[in-house]
């Protein structure tokens, strides 16, 4: 594949995408709509974090009575669920220090590629699809799933199963579509017990090795509501190492079955047949580098806008030249205690208004849409590159023709050495501001601005830390991947469909991007089954 280099559009000043304003501005042969930051953000951070998210979380992860104030701006069921990053946030640098710990970065990059390496390309009927490798490099031995259970790194979500109801952590994993739970004799992880469930209803079906396909309840407290689902129950056998590994679950998020290994209904399959939701659909928004909402059959875009529109009409209020000091604390002292409760006004007749949609493309398996535009201070210095959206990766990862292009664009950038030439450096004082551009729509990615310290980190947001200590640069957030390209050859073609080292040989990822988690700060996605297609907005 090529690498599209934009020149020729005129630089323009670097704007978030707002969805409530209808500013248009012309950029060369397409028109972007393009919309300003509302006033005072700092103050709309602070009453997000301080007042809509204490209480959206606290509401979610104890079915408390203001459940029903959240459930009342869903116009169908929706299973919100909060995720947290198991660990806690990414951290590029020892703590308490600013240094980028470059054996750590390249470790975790290596754990990402090894990730997207489990599987390979085949042609089946008229379409090329992605399949879980069999064996070869990366590939895991034969009669274990590619979901891990209990990594550091991944998010999260917690749900309760049988009676009494035994709380599991469930990994996210968007790269498998497998939903099962892995059961070992260790004591690590979170452990389901089917001897100890009154509900357990066994069965005599192997879905896969040592998985049975048992059915039992499932608890769903924001939906005040529990079901009968049916899902693969794993044990590795005793004489196995992976018997005294984690125990927990997998969710599988990817959005096609040609992933699936395991011969069992699906998790959203089943909750769409019980009425349990009603859109094939999931979004993720999160709060912070480790605690996030997961909402299965819906998404907290009108909770998220009712809380905007709320703080505007507040700093409205509080900075009217009307208002006195007295008048502000009545203002502030008549205000409801919980920001849910009023009614939302004026309801979009559709869930799907407000978000920027982008069909999945390439080969069938993964989330994988088009990169229309990648923009470094106003400029557009990429276009048209394929790219996987997965979460559970900690950086945005670009393939190194396009790697080499977007840092030839930041001034006094440079490549590290070997062993860490994935990494690129630049100056702390002088980060770029950077757009990826999904659906004709500009999203800040990482933004820094001049000088910037994001929450005291040298760089901004676009930063992994300082270089070395008393060094004035940083070491880019955007890190080269040579997925596709080391990996690929005769040695990774499995299958008659394969070729050997020919074309669908490897994992065909030599020219695709990763957008992970980096990029969803302040940014939410949602993911659509039905229709093949991801959708984003800003918060």
């Amino acid at each position: 594949m090529q690498i599209e280099i934009e020149k020729h559009e005129k630089p323009q000043p670097s704007q978030q995408l707002r969805f409530n304003s209808t500013t248009t501005q012309a950029m060369g042969h397409r028109k972007l709509q393009i919309h300003p930051a509302p006033i005072n953000v700092m103050l709309l951070l602070t009453y997000l974090l301080l007042i809509f998210v204490p209480v959206l979380f606290l509401s979610i992860h104890t079915g408390a009575s203001n459940l029903q104030l959240l459930q009342s701006l869903d116009d169908v069921p929706v299973l919100h669920l909060t995720i947290s990053r198991r660990g806690g946030p990414f951290e590029s640098f020892a703590p308490l220090q600013e240094i980028a710990n470059l054996t750590h970065l390249a470790e975790e990059l290596q754990k990402v590629e090894e990730r997207f390496n489990l599987t390979r390309r085949e042609v089946k009927g008229n379409k090329l699809v992605r399949k879980a490798k069999v064996k070869g490099i990366g590939g895991n031995e034969v009669g274990v799933l590619m979901g891990k259970v209990a990594s550091v790194g991944n998010w999260y979500a917690k749900i309760s199963i049988g009676e009494p109801p035994q709380e599991i952590e469930v990994d996210l994993d968007m790269l498998t579509s497998d939903f099962f739970v892995l059961t070992t004799t260790s004591r690590i992880g979170s452990k389901y017990d089917d001897f100890f469930s009154k509900t357990n209803q066994h069965s005599n079906n192997h879905p896969f090795p040592r998985c049975s396909l048992p059915t039992d309840t499932f608890h769903f407290p924001t939906l005040g509501t529990s079901s009968s689902l049916t899902f693969a129950h794993c044990r590795p056998s005793r004489s196995s190492s992976a018997t005294l590994g984690a125990s927990g679950s997998v969710l599988g998020l990817a959005p096609s079955l040609h992933l699936s290994q395991i011969d069992s209904p699906t998790l959203l399959g089943q909750l769409l047949d019980n009425n349990i939701i009603q859109r094939p659909i999931f979004s993720v928004m999160f709060i912070n580098g480790q605690e996030g909402v997961l909402s299965i059959g819906g998404t907290l875009a009108k909770a998220v806008e009712m809380v905007v529109q709320r703080t505007k009409d507040e700093l409205e209020r509080l900075t009217s030249p009307d208002n006195t000091p007295e008048t502000a604390d009545n203002t502030l002292s008549k205000r409801s205690p919980h920001p849910l409760a009023a009614p939302m006004q004026g309801r979009e007749p559709a869930w799907q208004e407000g978000w920027r949609w982008s069909k999945v493309q390439g080969a069938e398996g993964w989330w994988q849409i088009l990169l229309q535009g990648v923009w470094v201070d106003g400029s557009k210095v990429l276009k048209n590159q394929p790219a996987v959206v997965d979460i559970n990766t900690p950086f945005i990862l670009a393939p190194p023709l396009a790697a080499k292009a977007f840092y030839a664009s930041v001034s006094g950038s440079l490549q590290l050495p070997v062993p860490h030439d994935s990494f690129y450096i630049f100056p702390c004082l002088n980060p770029p501001l950077v757009d990826f551009e999904f659906d004709n729509w500009r999203f800040p990615a990482m933004q820094g601005g001049k000088g910037a310290e994001w929450f005291g980190m040298p760089g901004g947001r676009f930063s992994l830390g300082r270089y070395k200590e008393g060094s004035g640069y940083c070491v880019g957030a955007i890190v080269q991947t040579a997925m596709g390209v080391k990996h690929g050859g005769a040695n990774e073609g499995e299958g008659k469909n394969m070729g050997g080292g020919g074309k669908l040989a490897g994992n065909g990822m030599r020219d695709v991007w990763v957008i992970g988690e980096g990029f969803f700060r302040g940014v939410g996605g949602v993911f659509d089954f039905k229709e093949q297609r991801v959708g984003f907005r800003t918060y």
